[in-house]
């Protein structure tokens, strides 16, 4: 998936992602009830429209020139220099721990009984065993993660994503993912957790991605139009997530991971090779 500026608004901004929800989400809902048709239905889940498209290139240059030129990416870099990968992956454990109460809620909602029990496990197992989530216990016992949002919920109840925005600071989004980070913080515990404690988490939830993503700038910097690079980027992988199971779509982000890791060391490599000989 290809979200180069993915930080989520920390709970201090939820009414704010509320608000857009129903500005924008709205006429969407109403417009689809219009039309009877399933399988017309099905089809706004692939399709996303950018009404918005010149307010959403602005935010694109913002974050893309100024936000991950001189903070996101510099601070990154730094991340993965000083903190080795060990304790990077222990780090990005704990912090996803946070996210299985939703996932655990969410599959409720679907009345898939089998996974809400699923995510309940790893919550307790990994809270206990695993020293607050920094370990994984639950995956070596064979019950791996299967992150479910309320946004996927909305889908599947044939909600559509609504218009595509480019919001800064964030990136891409669709409007049901507003309404969805909006359900989810308000899941334990993150309904507990003080406006610093969120936010520390947030910060590294992106760290996170943004290491995913480090040695990729290339493919934006070759294409033709890096702002519709990424709008289809995104959209194919929202597609991909309702057309496939969640068995599935876990397995592209594992295997998406691993081919981010394993090209990373090879730009580091080569980066090394460009160094000797100079």
């Amino acid at each position: 998936m290809v979200n180069v500026l993915l930080l989520r608004q920390p709970y201090y901004f939820l009414s704010i992602r509320f608000l857009l929800f129903v500005l924008l989400l709205l006429p969407a809902v109403s417009s689809a009830e219009s039309n009877s048709d399933d399988e017309n239905r099905r089809a706004t889940h692939y399709e996303m429209s950018d009404p918005f498209e010149p307010l959403n290139r602005v935010m694109w240059d913002f974050n893309y020139k100024i936000m991950d030129a001189y903070i996101y990416r510099p601070v990154t870099e730094s991340y993965v220099e000083w903190v080795p990968k060990p304790g990077r992956k222990a780090i990005n454990n704990f912090v996803l721990n946070f996210e299985e109460p939703a996932t655990f809620v969410n599959n409720l909602l679907q009345f898939n009984l089998k996974s809400s029990a699923q995510a309940l496990f790893r919550f307790s197992v990994n809270s206990t065993f695993g020293l607050l989530g920094f370990l994984d216990v639950a995956d070596k016992l064979g019950v791996p993660r299967k992150k479910e949002t309320f946004s996927n919920v909305l889908g599947r109840w044939s909600v559509p994503d609504g218009p595509y925005l480019m919001l800064p600071f964030i990136g891409p989004e669709s409007t049901r993912e507003l309404v969805g980070g909006v359900v989810d913080g308000l899941y334990f515990p993150f309904s507990y957790l003080s406006f610093g404690e969120e936010a520390g988490l947030e910060v590294l939830d992106g760290l996170d991605t943004r290491e995913s993503l480090l040695g990729q700038e290339a493919l934006l910097e070759q294409s033709l139009d890096p702002y519709l690079f990424v709008k289809n980027a995104y959209t194919q992988y929202k597609a991909f997530i309702f057309s496939g199971s969640n068995e599935q779509t876990n397995e592209l982000e594992s295997e998406q991971s691993d081919l981010f890791d394993q090209q990373s060391e090879e730009f580091d490599d080569f980066e090394d090779y460009l160094d000797e000989i100079n």
